[in-house]
């Protein structure tokens, strides 16, 4: 008896662990449910390629294991979009109960089914025998899933383990603890953040352009969209405003370097303009090879492209050659910054605008270069120094998720460049207009510096404080 009792086990054991999992889907989350016995008693959640959250969260020796196997984003704007529907809310909780007790019920089917082949794969016949098998193991199973229910304790994630590119980033735990704890709800977060958008799209109307610069090419210079697709949006509505001929972006344009996020990347192609990409620190080969896959997008990670007469050189991040996301040393910038140098230097013509996410990469090609672009500190900087003007965009996106946890608010910035063209030596910088919205204030600033040494004496600004909704 004994023996058969050995068998039904080894057999749930086996039927559970290798045929366990369940994929489904719950509205715009398709997840993949597993269990694995004897694994510590943790609950894991699985993000890839971000890696893994758990946390001891239960007695019994069940590794409980969700994991994320993809997100229609389509259908995730309809979730959020119902989110403060009661009924909706209702309905999906009433979904997530569903699935789970298939789950459960699939596992408990398994697991009678191990206990039964167990003893028949070893010569049993008896069928009372193997039905008592069956029964001892998924009454095995009933017992260690009803322990884990009634020891369950979600505040064990409070204090969890993290493993991959998590890892590196403790600062995600705290922002989730932040929404918890400081957000009195997920509805009243939601509204504030659509009220914030619909504030930044009513300033962006009133966005009239500062005058006319007569020139032959207006560049629009974007940087750190960090996953914000009002950011994305405010980029379109000023590529439409200002009639635009190219966007520069130097990176960063997602936060964790998933495919998924830059999936939002996808209303570029609507832009109907070339789109020059310089990858950042957190634009991972995944992200660079989803821009790639946009048509009108032209991804510089080291050499040069000429677009309308204008040549641009420039180089990756270096972090963008991996997962990490984490800023290279400044040996390894340094040594990005001279790889830089022998793009130019290589050219035959010369490089009108050379470009790098790390202003200690970019600032290495200044005298070198008339224009130089980049991001990363999330602050606009223009400075002129050897006969160069490098142009810091600051944050496109506001800074994304961060820039709503920070007091102070990040308004959302981008440079419009004004291009002339002489016989010698091709393109020239005019002007820049340097705009920043601000949502939270409903207002915006404008700004323009020339650079035209006959008009230096007309250098004008005009600015529309921001100013407080009544």
């Amino acid at each position: 008896m004994v023996g058969l009792f050995i068998l039904a086990v080894i057999g749930m054991l086996t039927f559970v662990s290798l045929l366990g999992s369940y994929t489904t889907v719950l509205e715009a989350f398709e997840i993949r449910l597993s269990v694995a016995i004897f694994d510590g008693g943790y609950t894991q959640l699985e993000i890839p390629p971000l890696g893994r959250v758990r946390a001891r969260t239960h007695l019994p020796p069940l590794l409980l294991k969700t994991t994320l196997t993809n997100i229609n984003l389509k259908q995730l704007d309809e979730v959020i979009a119902n989110s403060r529907d009661e009924e909706y809310l209702a309905a999906l909780q009433a979904a997530a109960y569903r699935k789970a007790r298939i789950f459960l019920s699939r596992l408990l089917l398994l697991a009678f089914l191990g206990g039964v082949a167990g003893p028949y794969f070893f010569g049993e016949r008896d069928r009372k025998k193997l039905l008592a098998a069956g029964v001892t193991g998924a009454l095995l199973l009933l017992i260690l899933l009803a322990g884990a229910y009634l020891t369950y304790s979600p505040a064990a994630f409070l204090s969890p383990e993290f493993e991959g590119i998590l890892e590196a980033a403790p600062w995600m735990f705290g922002l989730v603890e932040e929404a918890l704890f400081h957000v009195n709800s997920l509805g009243e977060q939601l509204e504030l953040v659509a009220e914030s958008i619909n504030n930044l799209f009513l300033v962006v109307d009133r966005l009239e352009a500062l005058g006319s610069v007569e020139g032959d090419l207006k560049v629009a210079h974007i940087s750190d969209l960090h996953n914000n697709p009002a950011g994305m949006d405010f980029v379109r509505q000023v590529v439409q405003a200002f009639n635009v001929s190219l966007v520069i972006d130097t990176g960063d344009i997602t936060d964790f370097g998933t495919e998924i996020e830059a999936g939002l990347a996808t209303p570029i192609a609507g832009f109907g303009i070339p789109y020059v990409f310089i990858p950042g620190n957190h634009d991972t080969p995944d992200v660079v090879a989803r821009m790639k896959s946009i048509p009108n997008v032209l991804v510089l990670e080291e050499g040069t492209v000429e677009i309308g007469g204008l040549r641009i050189a420039g180089i990756a991040d270096p972090a963008s050659a991996g997962p990490s996301m984490v800023v290279a040393p400044e040996t390894e910038l340094d040594r990005y910054a001279l790889r830089l140098i022998k793009v130019v230097a290589a050219e035959e013509e010369a490089v009108h605008v050379a470009c790098a996410h790390h202003p200690r990469i970019a600032e290495k090609s200044l005298g070198l270069v008339p224009v130089v672009l980049t991001g990363h500190t999330h602050q606009f900087a223009l400075t002129e120094r050897d006969g160069s003007v490098m142009i810091n965009a600051g944050t496109t996106g506001a800074a994304g998720i961060r820039g709503l946890q920070t007091g102070k608010e990040t308004p959302y910035t981008l440079a419009l460049l004004h291009f002339g063209r002489r016989e010698e030596n091709g393109f020239y910088l005019k002007a820049v207009d340097i705009i920043h919205v601000y949502q939270q204030q409903s207002g915006f600033s404008l700004e323009r510096r020339l650079f035209v040494q006959e008009a230096v004496a007309e250098l004008q600004s005009e600015e529309n404080v921001p100013q407080n909704q009544q």
